[in-house]
Order: structure tokens, then C-alpha cells, then sequence
């Protein structure tokens, strides 16, 4: 995902010099001193800036370095000083920077976000702590009064910067897999900014894979309409559209021909077509449409997968079979090899083999314990095969996977697995006052 570039142009953290008392832990109120020293500070941050604005980084630094040496609490000034210090010295140039920076203003908001961002690769707790800081001292200061009274401009610096600070966090654990954690950092950030284009972006990417539709074509269309020139929002909506019930194919076609202006034929533009006809049942259309995509570079044992439903579809299930089959064979991405799984044991539950289905299943959800619509028919088939005691249990997993209020695509089915798990219940208590 495309990291957030703030719009201003102070971006890393701290000031090369010793650690320093500064009289604002947090930075963002105006520097103590003389009149005049302030004065003349803010006429080489500008000078700096102006440096910066025409590519000339050099004459940029000195500027930014005069600025801090003469207020030490200027804390753009030092902040640009460590970015372009750490951009010159490198990755651990600029972490000793910013650890720095957050030592003098350790009430900071963006200099904790920065640090995490810079950590998350090498050191994923120690990036964990320091977005956890950042969000922290975000919060607080929204809260300060101190701060509110400092002015409209003040308040709104520290809210663009929180709400960074809940971005890069929620795409921390959103690339961990956090699911409702990146959800609530996105939408703190939305709330906090509404034109940060990139949170409405990650919270659609949550949705979708919540399957919250309806919620993931809001936020890529917020997106989309902050920044119509990013591809990956239309991509967002054809997939919400496709995944929502019933599947609207034809708004998918809209958007993905509004993302091939953009980015031309791709492999995922050409897998989401192959989706749609196939859902429209235009079998042919879509195995053109998977082979290209294949050509283009999409992943073979994806393609092989959607391949598999095209052959049940046209009513070939030892062809579907052969293809989930392979897809199982020929990949080490769990989810994939799950939802090959959970195909598989669809089919053998419609042929009434029970036993065979729960197999697929078990494994389905072995390989993701987070597919609630294969523990939902895992349960069932157990059910189904007389292993009520085993049935009870995923069934009541499947249950509080979804909560009170699933999403449309498996309302139906939780509905069910509620009156299964009743029915399992109320047995287990007649059997209990029979004895």
C-alpha cells in the first residue's frame, strides 16, 4: 500500500545535536525566547522551506540547522534537520534521529509515527510501541487546553498528525493481520481527518475482507472521490460489488473499465472481468478472461481455483475437482489452499457424503481459522453425520464468528447453524432430565 506523505514539509524528526530541555514536550506550541530570535528562526525555517520547494536539499539543511540552533524548541526545524539527515545518512541515521527527537519532545505525536513507520520492517514490536505512543500522545493532546487555545492552525497540525499517526498504525495491523484493530485505527484516522484519502482507502481493504460490502464501497468511494487518479479504489468497488449479495457484475464492469483507463490491462483487472462473467454465467467469457490475466503474470494457483468454479458451473464437477485439486498441490498460500478445501467439501456436501465434506472443512478451517463460512458448513456435515458433540462445537464457533449481526452473504446460513445448534441443545438437555 502507498505509504502517506504528509503535506507539509516538515516529514522525519530531530535535531543531529545532544538531547535538549525543551520548555514543549509535545512541539506543537510556538517557541519560547527572545522576539527577535524566534523572528529570525522563522525566516530560515521559510528560507529552508523555499530550498526545499526547488529540490536543494544542502543549502535546505543549513537553513533548518540554523533555525534549531537558535530555538532548540523549534520543532519543524529540528524535524526537518533529522529527515534530511536521516535521508542522507540512512535507514539507521534516521531511527537514531527520531529516537532522539522523542526523547527531547516526548509528548510528540509525528516523530513516534515516523520511528514506526522506519521500525516495522526490522523490528515489529519496537514498531508496535512507538505507534502505540504516538496514538497516545495524540489523544492526549486533543484533549489539552493548552493546545486548543494555541489557535485553529495548532489544533489542525496535530489532528492531520494523529490522524496519520492511526493510519500507520491500522496499516501495521492490517499487514499483520489485525483485522478489527486496523479497522478501528482507519476509521479514528477518517474521523479525525476526513481527507485522508489513504485511511478511507485501508478501512475499504478491511471491509472487504470482512466482508462488510456495503461499509467497503463507502470508504473506496470517499477514496475514490479524494483522489479519482488511484486505480486501486474502482479495483476496491468491483470487488465489493462482486462479493456483496446478490453480486451486481455490471457495476463491477463500470469500475473496472474505469481502472484499465488508468492503469491499462493488468492481471487483476483481467481476474476481477473473469469474476464477473463468470458470475454472470458467461462461462466462456470468463476462462478467456482468467487465461490473459494467467499471461499477464496473475498467481497460477488463484486462477486454477476460479477455473475450478467456472468447471462447476458448467456442471463438470470431476473437472472442478481436478482444478482445486491442483490449486491444493501447487501452492503454500493457506487461504488459498482453504478455500480449495472448503470447494471441495461443498461438493461432496451437495452429493449427501457427510463425512467426506466435514474432511474438507476441518482442513479448511485448519488452514484458516478465520473462514467462518466453511466452520459454518463444517458443523453442519457434522450434524448431518450424527457427531452432534463436534457439531456443537463448530457450530457455536461459527456462531460467534459472525456475532449478532452477520454480514448478508452468510445470514442465511448462521440462521441455520443457530436452529442446528438449538436443536443439539435442547436433545443434550432431555437426555440430562431423562437420566
Amino acid at each position: 500500500m502507498e505509504r502517506p506523505i504528509l503535506l507539509v514539509v516538515a516529514l522525519i524528526a530531530v535535531l543531529a545535536a545532544a538531547e535538549l530541555a525543551v520548555a514543549d514536550p509535545s512541539g506543537y506550541l510556538r517557541p519560547e525566547g527572545d522576539p527577535k530570535t524566534r523572528e529570525k528562526a522563522a525566516r530560515l525555517f521559510d528560507e529552508g522551506t523555499g530550498y526545499l520547494e526547488r529540490g536543494s536539499s544542502a543549502p535546505a539543511l543549513r537553513a533548518f540547522r540554523q533555525a534549531a540552533t537558535l530555538c532548540p524548541d523549534f520543532f519543524e526545524a529540528r524535524y526537518n534537520v533529522a529527515k534530511l539527515e536521516g535521508e542522507k545518512g540512512g535507514r539507521e541515521t534516521a531511527v537514531a534521529k527520531l529516537e532522539a527527537l522523542g526523547r527531547d519532545f516526548p509528548a510528540n505525536v509525528r516523530a513516534f509515527s515516523d520511528l514506526g513507520q522506519l521500525l516495522i520492517e526490522q523490528d515489529p514490536e519496537a514498531a508496535a510501541r512507538a505507534f502505540d505512543t504516538a496514538v497516545a500522545n495524540a489523544e492526549k493532546l486533543l484533549e489539552d487546553e493548552t493546545i486548543k487555545a494555541a489557535g485553529k492552525s495548532t489544533v489542525a497540525q496535530l489532528a492531520v498528525d494523529a490522524a496519520f499517526a492511526y493510519h500507520n498504525r491500522g496499516a501495521s495491523r492490517l499487514g499483520a493481520g489485525d483485522l478489527d484493530g486496523a479497522r478501528a485505527d482507519f476509521a479514528r484516522s477518517v474521523e479525525l481527518n476526513d481527507a485522508n484519502f489513504f485511511s478511507h482507502y485501508g478501512l475499504g481493504l478491511v471491509l472487504l475482507q470482512q466482508a462488510d460490502f456495503t461499509g467497503a464501497k463507502a470508504s473506496f468511494k470517499r477514496a475514490k472521490a479524494l483522489k479519482r487518479s488511484f486505480a486501486d479504489c474502482s479495483i476496491g468497488l468491483a470487488r465489493a460489488y462482486l462479493g456483496e449479495t446478490p453480486p451486481k457484475p455490471t457495476f463491477a464492469f463500470a469500475e473496472l473499465k474505469e481502472a484499465e483507463a488508468l492503469v491499462g490491462r493488468t492481471a487483476q483487472v483481467e481476474e476481477l472481468y473473469g469474476d464477473a462473467f463468470r458470475l454472470q454465467k458467461n462461462f466462456d467469457a470468463a476462462t478467456e478472461r482468467y487465461g490473459t490475466a494467467l499471461e499477464l503474470g496473475a498467481d497460477r494457483a488463484s486462477i486454477v481455483l476460479k477455473l475450478g468454479l467456472v468447471a462447476r458451473g458448467q456442471g463438470d464437477h470431476d473437472a472442478a475437482k481436478e482444478f482445486w485439486g491442483e490449486c491444493i498441490e501447487h501452492t503454500d498460500e493457506a487461504r488459498l489452499r482453504a478455500r480449495a478445501h472448503q470447494h471441495l467439501g461443498e461438493l461432496d456436501e451437495a452429493d449427501k457424503d457427510f463425512e467426506a465434506a466435514a474432511a474438507h472443512f476441518a482442513k479448511a478451517v485448519e488452514l484458516n481459522p478465520e473462514a467462518g463460512g466453511a466452520r459454518l458448513h463444517l458443523g453442519a456435515c457434522l450434524f448431518q453425520a450424527g457427531r452432534y458433540e463436534e457439531a456443537e462445537k463448530q457450530l457455536a464457533a461459527a456462531i460467534e464468528h459472525y456475532g449478532d449481526d452477520p454480514p448478508e452473504a452468510v445470514a442465511e446460513e448462521v440462521a441455520l447453524a443457530r436452529k442446528l445448534l438449538d436443536k443439539i441443545r435442547s436433545h443434550t438437555d432431555n437426555d440430562t432430565q431423562t437420566d
